[in-house]
This record gives structure tokens, sequence and C-alpha cells, in this order.
């Protein structure tokens, strides 16, 4: 493709230069002409050179105007192959900077590897207050299975729609959504605006209260059933429930 695009360039300002070239002779060859001929000669003679000069003035229109159209063409060609080139080192950027970020996620995944491992780089974790070595584990293989969603997400292993689904799949779990509400307040403090980092954070939080909406729903809708549960008709025909307490 790259090589195409080379060849139409080369062609193109090859024709432009040859247009000019031709041109450029034929200008000064008929100033030429015209001063060794004002040199002598009659009236008729004077009238056939004018004709002849008429017609050279056409053709010379002509070459004019193919040479600006050379011109024209010679700078599209050259303004779309910048643009290729732009779009390549944009690529090329972007290819990088995933690369770079793949590179740090993978680190970071391996240092909780190591936290995970061994309970005295644990204790080396910043604490989110009154956790329990129990709880802190949890935690961290948390943060590893979102680490693990977001890099495949990253390196394009999966889509954007594949990696919303995979964390509404995390979320389902009790004790993820427990790890992210308690380290809410960390991604606050460290999460720098729009970075690509917050954004994947912004789709677990979307996610994290999808999950507390519909949660919060069926509790009041239990609760909501249970008030307007009638009360039970005992064998004695009396209600059920605690007994009445008489004041008088």
């Amino acid at each position: 493709m790259k090589g195409d695009e080379s060849g139409r360039s080369f062609s193109w300002v090859r024709w432009a230069f040859f247009t000019l070239l031709i041109g450029g002779l034929m200008v000064p060859a008929g100033i030429g002409l015209a001063a060794a001929v004002s040199r002598g000669g009659d009236d008729d003679l004077w009238a056939r050179w004018g004709s002849a000069g008429e017609a050279f003035g056409a053709i010379n229109s002509l070459l004019s105007a193919l040479a600006l159209a050379a011109l024209v063409i010679t700078y599209l060609t050259q303004s779309r192959d910048l643009h290729v080139q732009r779009l390549a080192l944009e690529n090329a950027e972007k290819a990088l900077r995933r690369t770079a970020d793949v590179g740090v996620r993978g680190l970071h995944m391996e240092l909780m590897n190591m936290a995970l491992g061994d309970p005295a780089l644990a204790d080396v974790l910043p604490s989110h207050g009154g956790e329990s070595e129990r709880t802190r584990r949890q935690h961290i293989y948390s943060n590893l299975l979102l680490q693990n969603v977001w890099l495949q997400y990253t390196i394009g292993i999966d889509s954007e729609d594949e990696m919303v689904s995979n964390i509404r799949h995390l979320f389902a779990s009790p004790k993820i959504r427990e790890y992210w509400s308690a380290t809410a307040m960390t991604r606050k403090n460290i999460l720098v605006s729009g970075t690509h980092e917050q954004s994947l954070a912004r789709v677990a939080d979307t996610v994290f209260n999808e999950y507390q909406s519909v949660l919060a729903c069926s509790e009041n809708t239990l609760s909501r059933d249970r008030a307007e549960r009638p009360p039970k008709i005992t064998k004695r025909g009396g209600l059920s429930g605690p007994p009445q307490v008489s004041l008088d």
C-alpha cells in the first residue's frame, strides 16, 4: 500500500517537472525567434508571423494551464501522502502507549501476586481501615481479577462490550462489590482526570451503581411486602404475633 502511494506520488511529480520544463523551454525559444525575425521582413511576412504568434499564444496558454493543473495535482498528492503519514504516526503512538499500559498493568499484577503469596509483603500495602487478614487477601484477589479484565481489553483480546460484561459478572460477587466500595476514596485520591485508568474505573463504577440500585429496590420491595402481609389467624381464632398488653 505504501509502495503504491509512493509510486503514484513520484509519477505526478515527474509529469509536473516535464510540463514545467517544456513550458520553460518554449517561452525563451519563442522570444528568441521573435527577436531574430524582427531584424527584417516586409508587411506580409509580419502578418504571417503575427498569425503564427497568435497560435503560439494559444499553445502557451494551454501549456500554462497544464502546468497549473500539474502543480495542483502534485499539491493534492503530497497532502494526501502527508495525511497518510500522519495517521501512521498516530497509530504507532497509540500502539506504543498501549504496549506501555500493558507493561505497567502486568507489573502491577505481579506485585499484587507477590503480596498475595507473602503476608509480610501484604503488610506493606496501604490498608483501608479495620481490615482483617482474610479481608485484605480477598481485596488483593479482587484487584487482580479486575486488572485481568482490563488487561484483556487493553491488549485487544476483548471488546468494550465484552469488558463491561466481564465486569458485570465479577460484580455479581458481594466480596468484589465490598472491595470496590472500600477502595472508592483511594481511587478518588490517586486517579487523574481524563486518563485511561479513570475511564476504566468509571465503567466499573457504573456497573457497581447498577447493582446497588437493584439491591436497594429488592430490599425495599421485600420490606414493603413484609409490612403489607396480613396477620395469620391461629387455630383458636386469634391473631398471630406477640401478646397484647392491656393497660387496664
